[in-house]
């Protein structure tokens, strides 16, 4: 299953053994995590290893305001307070990811193995970002993260498994040359089966592949200036349900056990520069080319005129952010400034024929200063300019408008500290679905409009190192209201599948998000709630993948004299009444180990899904609905029941 993968292997081998040889006799830290930094939470660091993340709902499942849908590997559908990734600002290394693939997949290929610092942006606060409810950045690691203090080589192996099903590797090389360039190689192979849900049903579908290969070389040219060279591929293949954002009981219904031979791939470059001058200028800069290509045998849709179908969306673009600072400590402005444009393009071909294409070019600029007054008040006003063009078969239109914002902070003490914010919104209508015939399809809308809109958001943080006995206790704590105007959506106009994109109307979200961590000597606890409502005002109705209520709870314990680390995790999830999504509670342990006599090894073991739940995320499919075709269908798509996981990992 894994032989695009041992084709890479010498080559990864090879640099394993000679950095082997080299290192064998070092003493060896813990550097294999990913700091998670968001906007809704004081969490800051959270192990890789110790989640044994194979996908993104291992790995943020525990920020506040966040959920992910999808149970199937293609199917990794951020959520951020019921918006989901289309409407997000999300990046790779620098590179643009949003590409609205296919409504039965998602739009995402993200390993989470690799991924050095995941910054999440819970809403809307400034104008350095897009996207209508956030942004996230995902950071993938290079070698200067991985090499410890005086080493020039390493390498790291990790082997794991699962009993729901999937068995996977990874192997890691990284060296510094000399006091220029450093590299790094990596390459990650997981091999899955269909796994059992809750109730002990087989799903269907899920039998495939992934394979990640990342290669980066960096180049130190001097004291201030830094290049880094990238070269990410992904690709998740196998036997595949045709939709498989849906449960057994929908494809049964519709296709019976039929499965399509699929591969979906990412390939991305980007050549990123840092310029560090002090205070008077810190520049990053990123050229990047991202695509994402999604193709299938579907020989066995007896709808298809076809017999291959490939959909592929690529950007290419160019991203510049600047921080300069000035001032002292009574007064001093932090200005941020800069640029986005990108290129985006889609295309889908029927047996290597094309037969639609679009694009899109998107040119935006802009400024935020921060001004520290020096007695605790922070305003930070920004403007930024918008401009997309728009060439697909339904829409020839350019989009423009400046957007403003203004966030405030009030540091009242050493304890307690306020903030507010408030950010215009501006989404200009994105490309169509690429799989399914690109927009061609669509009847054209001359009157369509973008998306505008405003976030406005209040709340507080305290922290304590001497309260109530406790080491540690801080909280937190965000009100919020999203107003989403000219909301778009695709309206079946005709009533047999003729689609028209239309502005339905308005679209309010609002709701909180609180988290409190406490620490008592090896005794870490969080608590975190999230509650988010939405409406249309043309329907009145919630968005579809609105979560309503989560509950989060999560305590870790350590036993420094056996390098012993336990976690228990729980994610509670109250009933969603108006689309009638039941509640559900999941509970995870794990155990993860560093014994001292075997220095660069970690082994960990945990259960997810402790009590075998049956549920289904409320950011995924879920729901009965009656289709005028294929009947009564039963869309819940459930996550995987009770699963044990193993794995182990040696650095040196």
């Amino acid at each position: 299953m894994f032989i695009s993968c041992f084709k890479k292997l010498p080559l990864v081998i090879a640099v394993s053994l000679v950095a082997s040889a080299a290192v064998a006799d070092q003493n060896t830290l813990e550097i294999w995590s990913t700091a998670i930094n968001s906007s809704s939470t004081s969490i800051d660091k959270d192990d890789i290893e110790f989640k044994q993340a194979d996908h993104l709902s291992d790995l943020l499942r525990d920020i506040p305001g966040i959920n992910i849908g999808g149970a199937h590997s293609v199917n990794q559908r951020i959520n951020i307070r019921g918006l989901e990734d289309l409407d997000l600002d999300i990046s790779i290394d620098g590179a643009k990811q949003n590409n609205y693939m296919y409504h039965h997949m998602g739009n995402l290929l993200i390993n989470a193995d690799i991924l050095k610092s995941v910054d999440i942006e819970v809403g809307k606060h400034s104008v350095i970002n897009a996207g209508l409810g956030g942004a996230i950045s995902f950071e993938t690691k290079d070698a200067k993260d991985l090499l410890f203090p005086e080493q020039t080589m390493g390498a790291r192996v990790q082997v794991h498994g699962a009993s729901n099903n999937y068995r996977g590797y990874s192997l890691t090389s990284y060296a510094k040359f000399n006091e220029t360039f450093d590299a790094l190689a990596y390459i990650n192979g997981v091999s899955r089966g269909n796994p059992t849900d809750g109730d002990g049903n087989t799903t269907i579908g899920n039998d495939g592949t992934i394979n990640n290969l990342l290669f980066k070389i960096g180049a130190d040219i001097n004291e201030q200036n830094r290049l880094d060279f990238s070269w990410d591929s992904y690709k998740d293949h196998g036997d595949y349900a045709p939709r498989a954002d849906m449960g057994v009981a929908t494809n049964s219904s519709i296709t019976g056990t039929a499965v399509y031979p699929t591969q979906f791939d990412r390939k991305t470059m980007t050549l990123n520069y840092t310029l560090d001058l002090g205070d008077t200028i810190n520049l990053e800069a990123s050229l990047y080319q991202n695509t994402m290509t999604l193709w299938r045998d579907e020989q066995q849709n007896a709808r298809a005129s076809y017999r291959y179908r490939e959909g592929k969306g690529e950007h290419k673009g160019f991203n510049l952010l600047a921080e300069s600072y000035l001032g002292d400590d009574d007064f001093s402005q932090t200005l941020r400034y800069g640029l986005s444009t990108y290129k985006q393009t889609s295309a889908l071909y029927d047996d290597n024929v094309l037969t639609a294409q679009e694009s899109a070019r998107s040119m935006n600029l802009f400024i935020e200063d921060e001004i520290d007054f020096g007695n605790g008040l922070t305003l930070t006003p920004g403007i930024r300019h918008n401009r997309v063009n728009l060439k697909t078969p339904s829409t020839d239109k350019n989009y423009t408008k400046a957007t403003a914002a203004l966030a405030t902070q009030y540091q009242i003490n050493d304890n307690w500290s306020i903030h507010a914010s408030s950010a215009q919104l501006f989404k200009a209508p994105e490309l169509t679905e690429i799989y399914t015939a690109a927009g061609t399809s669509l009847i054209a809308n001359a009157q369509l409009k973008a998306e505008t809109g405003v976030n406005n958001e209040i709340g507080f943080t305290f922290s304590d190192t001497n309260l109530l006995g406790l080491d540690k206790l801080t909280a937190s704590t965000s009100i919020f209201r999203t107003r989403i105007n000219h909301y778009i959506e695709a309206v079946d106009v005709a009533g047999n599948y003729v689609y028209q994109r239309q502005n339905i109307g308005k679209v309010n979200i609002r709701g909180l998000e609180v988290n409190v961590s406490m620490q008592k000597g090896n005794l870490a606890t969080t608590l975190s709630y999230a509650k988010s409502k939405s409406k249309i005002s043309q329907s009145g109705n919630p968005l579809d993948r609105e979560v309503g209520d989560s509950i989060g709870i999560a305590f870790d314990y350590v036993i420094p004299s056996q390098n012993i680390s336990l976690n228990w995790s729980s994610e509670i999830t109250l009933k969603e009444h108006h689309y009638d999504k039941p509640s559900y509670n999941v509970h995870s342990v794990t155990a993860k180990w560093t014994p001292s006599k075997y220095q660069g090894l970690t082994l960990t073991a945990g259960i997810e899904n402790l009590f075998d739940e049956q549920y289904t995320s409320h950011a995924s499919r879920i729901g009965d609905t009656t289709h005028p075709v294929f009947g009564n269908l039963h869309l819940n798509d459930y996550e995987p029941g009770r699963n044990v996981k193993l794995s182990a990992a040696y650095q040196f």
